[in-house]
């Protein structure tokens, strides 16, 4: 097995930041917490599990992340107990090369995607599920951070992997691989735009067309603009993009109007939503009136700080960017606006049109209906003993204008 993993250990760790300050090449130093290995392919550990051979695997911004150590010790997921050795890569597909004797929905040749990292109730094998897992939203397991009796080993980046093969789903034919590695984050946009669902619909004024703005325009924040499209198709769509390039494509897939961070980015939203602008200082802006809905996608300090001023009273941000840092936040609005702040995290079971369903199997569905474009949004592939360039890539989407990087393994 050849693979990709991370030590996470405090003294790589510190080594790391500190080296990091003046050499951006720490990340890949041999005091780094990144390293490619190759060991022998471990056994199958216990007879529901099986071994996949990956085929492709995209470059997520959570391995980002981890990748640069760009976390805080001291919010609340570092809490909670982890595993010193991370295996990278979560947005692959590949082919089941073996089962074990008690896997009977799957056979040796399927081809498959992961949903997740087999730490949840199911993948455990208990028999009492916890409340999220009980409901279909595994994600949210409560006994995720229990010590494991099976080791996982190998993950995206790596030649093959092996896992409970109840986190596996069958990918269907029509799909090529580029599809499958964006059914993880097609799931994930799926359902942070079904959190706005209730009995009623959208949360907004009665009678009113829902002007919606989507902070980011990466891939998630490109499918969650389709996403609405699909699900809520009469709404206004508004798009916040670093580069021109992302605007264009935004505009391609389903946006409106499109800002620029270079822009007067509270002037722009106030002429977009016609509102009332109030500046008494450069520094402290507000509106009163503003978005229904507003997706935050990079979840930064100043994003979300934004999106809380940039949305009417009684509207809702939902926070789907990941940052693992402490942030200086002004909930204010929050209060004097009433405003709901929610998260979305991962994937779950949602009600569609009388159905109960996964977002990870409808993703698949609107993927296979061509109702979700993802032709232009894989823009490189690298071989994995190409990593250093690969995550180079994927960092520097100025000059790249990169999207989705992944590693090609075959």
């Amino acid at each position: 097995m050849k693979t990709l993993y991370l030590d996470l250990s405090v003294p790589r760790i510190l080594v790391t930041r500190a080296l990091a300050r003046v050499w951006r090449g720490a990340y890949f130093a041999p005091t780094a917490c990144l390293h490619l290995a190759q060991f022998p392919d471990p056994p199958l550990p216990a007879p529901d599990w099986a071994r996949v051979k990956n085929s492709l695997c995209g470059i997520c911004g959570s391995d980002l992340h981890q990748l640069l150590v760009d976390a805080d010790l001291d919010v609340a997921p570092v809490a909670l107990p982890s595993h010193q050795r991370i295996y990278l890569g979560h947005e692959m597909v590949g082919v089941i090369t073996e089962t074990g004797a008690a896997v009977k929905d799957f056979r040796v040749g399927d081809r498959v995607v992961r949903w997740g990292r087999g730490d949840d109730c199911l993948a455990r094998g208990l028999e009492n599920l916890c409340p999220a897992c009980a409901r279909g939203h595994r994600v949210l397991c409560e006994n995720a951070s229990d010590a494991r009796e099976h080791p996982l080993c190998g993950g995206g980046f790596g030649d093959s992997y092996i896992t409970p093969a109840s986190v596996l789903l069958r990918v269907p034919d029509a799909l090529s691989d580029e599809q499958a590695i964006l059914i993880e984050p097609t799931a994930v946009a799926i359902h942070a735009v079904s959190r706005l669902q209730d009995p009623k619909g959208f949360r907004k004024p009665l009678g009113s067309r829902e002007r919606v703005l989507v902070i980011g325009c990466g891939v998630i924040g490109l499918v969650i603009i389709q996403v609405l499209r699909v699900m809520e198709p009469h709404c206004e769509i508004t798009a916040l993009a670093e580069f021109e390039w992302q605007a264009e494509l935004a505009r391609a897939f389903g946006a409106t109007h499109t800002i620029l961070t270079r822009e007067d980015a509270y002037s722009r939203v106030a002429a977009l939503t016609g509102v009332k602008l109030y500046a008494p200082r450069a520094q402290n802006k507000m509106l009163l009136g503003g978005f229904d809905i507003i997706f935050d996608v990079v979840g930064n300090q100043t994003t979300l700080n934004n999106a809380l001023r940039w949305t009417r009273a009684n509207g809702t941000v939902v926070l789907v960017g990941v940052n693992l840092h402490r942030l200086k936040l002004d909930v204010t609005p929050v209060w004097y606006q009433e405003v709901n702040l929610i998260g979305a995290v991962g994937h779950d079971v949602l009600r569609w049109r009388g159905e109960q369903i996964s977002t990870f199997a409808l993703a698949m569905r609107w993927l296979q209906d061509g109702k979700l474009k993802t032709e232009k949004l894989v823009t490189h592939r690298f071989p994995l003993e190409e990593y250093r360039e690969a995550f180079r890539v994927a960092l520097d989407k100025k000059n790249a204008r990169s999207i989705k990087v992944a590693f090609q393994m075959d």
